[in-house]
C-alpha cells in the first residue's frame, strides 16, 4: 500500500493540547477566586456515632476507610467564622443519599437511606446555610451501597448562591465546546454514509460510537438537571455510555486493522460486552452492578486498549493508513478515560470534571482522514463513471453513425423525429425536413468505380454538414439519399436552406474535376393530425417531384393541391432512370 503524507495527524494533536491547556486554565481558576471548603475533616460510622465514640481524622475528599458491609457514615468539619452573603454549599453526589446538619439542625436531605436503583444517581446540590452558621459544626450523614461512593463528595465549594450557579455553568464549558463538534461529525458521517463509495460498516460503527459519546457528554454536564431533574435517569445513561464507549471504539478499530489482527479486537469487544451484560444483570437483580462494575471496568480499560493499540501498531507498520489515523483518538481517549476512572471511581487524585470531553478534537484526525479518503474515492469513481459513460456514448454514437459519411443512420432519425413530434405535437411547421439525392450517382459508380463513389458520398456529406446548423440532424437514409431534419424551421426557411445546399453541392469537386448535383425535397410538420410516416412520405414525394422535373432543383410539398403530385406521377415522361 502506497503511503502518503498525513499533516492533519500532527495538526490535530497540537490543537488538542492547546485546547486542553486553555480549557484547564479556564475551568480551574487561580487560587482565591474559588471558595473551597477547607479545614480538618473527621469521620465515624453510625455505630460509633450511636455510642458517642471518637471521631477519626479524614483525608478529605477521600472516602472514609469503612469496613466491608458498612453503608452509612458521618463526616464533620467546622465552618469558617465569616461566611459569604447568602452562603451555600455546592457539592456533587454519586450513588448516595445524604443529610447536611449544622450543629443539631438538619438543613438539607436527599434520598431515603435505603437501597435504590442506581443508588440515587448523580446530582449537583446547592445547600443553603443559615445566616448564623459561621463557626458552627458542619456534619454530613451519607448512605451508599457502593464503597467507592460512600462519603465521597469531591470538592465542596462555599460561596453565595449566585456564584454557585455560575460555577456550575462554568464547569460545563468543555461540554459546550465539544458537544456541537461531536454532533457535527455525526451528521456529516450520516450524510457521507449514504454515498456508494462509503465503507458502510466503518461509518456505521463510527456513527454509533459518536452517538454514545455525544450522549455521555450530555449526561456529564452539570446544567442538565435544570432541563430535566432526573438524576437516576442521567446516571443510568452515563454509566451505560461508559460501558459502551470502549466497546464501540474497538468495533471501529476492528473495521480498520488488518485481517490477521482482527481476532485481537474480537476478544476485546467480547470482554467489554460480557462486562456490560454482567453489570446490567446484577443491577436488575438489585446488587447495584452497574456502579460496582465500574471499578473492574476501569482496571481492565488500559489493559484492553493496550491490546488494541498493539493491533493498530502492527497494522500501521504494514502500511495501513486507516490504522494510523485511528491511533490518535485511541491514545488520547484511552488515556483520558483511564485518568477519569482513577479520579472519579478510584479517587487516587481529585479533578473537577472529566478529561474525556477534550479528546473530541483528537477524533477529528480520524474523521478528517476517512472523509478525505471518501472524497478521493468518489472522485476516482466519478472519473471512472465519466470514462465509462464516454465509452457508452461512443458505442451508442458508433451504433447510430454511418462509417463512410459520418452521418447518423435511420435509428437516430427515428429517435430524434419522435422527440420533435412530442415537443411540437400541436404546432404547425415547428420543424421541417429536407431529403437530398445525388443526381445520376449510379453513373458515377459505373464510370469511376465504387471507390470513387464512396469518396463522392463522403465529400457530399461533408459539404452539406459544413453548411447546416449544429443542432440540425443529418442522416444517411440509404444509398445516395440523405435527410436533413431542421429544428425550429418553417417551410420557407427550409426552402432557403435547401437552395443554398443545392448550390454548394454544385460548386463542390468531390473527385478531381468531377462535378455532381443533387435534387432536394422539402416538407414540414403539419400539426396534431400529422405523423412521422406521413411526413416522410411527403418529403419523399417532394424529392421525386424535383427529380421528375429536371433534377438539380428544390421542390416543396404543396400545401393544398396534393392532386398536383398525382398529375406529376401520371405524366408520361419516358422511362428515364430514377437515379
Amino acid at each position: 500500500m502506497q503511503t502518503r503524507r498525513f499533516p492533519e495527524y500532527l495538526l490535530a494533536g497540537l490543537v488538542f493540547i492547546s485546547s486542553l491547556f486553555l480549557s484547564l486554565l479556564f475551568i480551574h481558576p487561580a487560587k482565591g477566586m474559588a471558595a473551597e471548603l477547607a479545614g480538618r475533616w473527621y469521620w465515624q460510622s453510625d455505630v460509633a456515632a450511636a455510642a458517642q465514640g471518637e471521631w477519626q481524622l479524614l483525608d478529605f475528599p477521600q472516602t472514609p476507610p469503612v469496613a466491608d458491609g458498612v453503608n452509612t457514615v458521618w463526616l464533620k468539619t467546622s465552618l469558617p467564622d465569616i461566611l459569604p452573603h447568602d452562603a451555600s454549599l455546592l457539592m456533587q453526589t454519586k450513588d448516595q443519599a445524604f443529610e447536611v446538619w449544622v450543629d443539631e439542625v438538619c438543613v438539607y436531605k436527599y434520598g431515603d437511606f435505603k437501597p435504590s436503583f442506581l443508588s440515587y444517581g448523580q446530582r449537583w446540590h446547592i445547600v443553603s446555610l443559615p445566616q448564623d452558621a459561621g463557626g458552627k459544626v458542619l456534619r454530613i450523614h451519607a448512605y451508599s451501597t457502593t464503597a467507592h461512593s460512600l462519603g465521597y463528595f469531591g470538592k465542596i465549594w462555599l460561596d453565595s448562591d449566585v456564584d454557585q450557579v455560575l460555577r456550575i455553568f462554568r464547569q460545563d464549558v468543555p461540554y459546550v465546546m465539544n458537544i456541537p463538534l461531536a454532533g457535527f461529525m455525526i451528521i456529516m458521517m450520516i450524510i457521507y454514509a449514504s454515498s456508494p463509495a462509503a465503507p458502510r460498516r466503518l461509518y456505521k460503527s463510527f456513527i454509533a460510537f459518536m452517538s454514545v459519546f455525544f450522549t455521555w457528554m450530555v449526561c456529564a454536564t452539570n446544567s442538565k438537571q435544570y432541563v430535566l431533574d432526573a438524576p437516576q435517569f442521567w446516571r443510568f445513561l452515563m454509566i451505560l455510555s461508559e460501558y459502551l464507549l470502549p466497546l464501540l471504539a474497538n468495533l471501529v478499530i476492528f473495521q480498520v486493522v488488518d485481517r490477521r489482527y482482527k481476532i485481537i479486537l474480537r476478544y476485546t469487544v467480547f470482554i467489554y460486552a460480557l462486562l456490560l451484560l454482567a453489570a446490567v444483570v446484577t443491577e436488575v437483580l438489585g446488587f447495584n452492578g452497574m456502579s460496582r462494575g465500574l471499578a473492574v471496568f476501569y482496571l481492565l480499560l488500559p489493559v484492553m486498549e493496550i491490546t488494541a493499540f498493539y493491533a493498530i501498531i502492527r497494522s500501521t507498520w504494514r502500511g495501513n493508513l486507516y490504522a494510523r489515523a485511528v491511533m490518535v483518538p485511541l491514545i488520547f481517549m484511552a488515556g483520558a478515560g483511564t485518568i477519569d476512572g482513577m479520579s472519579m471511581y478510584r479517587h487516587w487524585y481529585i479533578m473537577d470534571g472529566y478529561l474525556l470531553p477534550y479528546t473530541t478534537l483528537s477524533l477529528c484526525v480520524f474523521f478528517v482522514y476517512i472523509v478525505s479518503n471518501q472524497i478521493m474515492r468518489e472522485r476516482m469513481l466519478m472519473r471512472r463513471t465519466v470514462g465509462l459513460q464516454h465509452e457508452v456514448d461512443q458505442a451508442i454514437e458508433k451504433a447510430t453513425v454511418d462509417n463512410l459519411t459520418q452521418c447518423y443512420n435511420r435509428t437516430k432519425l427515428e429517435e430524434v423525429l419522435t422527440q420533435e413530434i412530442v415537443h411540437h405535437q400541436s404546432q404547425e411547421e415547428p420543424f421541417s425536413m429536407i431529403m437530398l439525392d445525388i443526381d445520376f450517382f449510379k453513373k458515377v459508380n459505373d464510370t469511376y468505380g465504387h471507390e470513387v463513389g464512396d469518396k463522392v458520398l463522403a465529400s457530399f456529406a461533408e459539404t452539406v454538414r459544413q453548411n447546416v446548423k449544429r443542432n440540425d440532424l443529418f442522416v444517411r437514409w440509404g444509398g445516395e439519399e440523405f435527410i436533413l431534419l431542421c429544428r425550429n424551421c418553417n417551410g420557407e426557411e427550409c426552402m432557403q436552406i435547401a437552395e443554398r445546399l443545392r448550390m454548394k453541392v454544385a460548386e463542390s469537386r468531390p473527385h478531381d474535376q468531377l462535378k455532381i448535383t443533387c435534387s432536394l425535397g422539402v416538407a414540414s410538420w403539419h400539426g396534431a393530425e400529422d405523423s412521422a410516416m406521413k411526413l416522410l412520405k411527403r418529403v419523399d414525394d417532394a424529392l421525386y417531384m424535383a427529380k421528375r422535373t429536371g433534377r438539380n432543383r428544390v421542390c416543396r410539398e404543396p400545401k393544398t393541391n396534393m392532386h398536383w403530385f398525382e398529375n406529376i406521377y401520371s405524366d408520361d415522361v419516358g422511362n428515364e432512370d430514377k437515379d
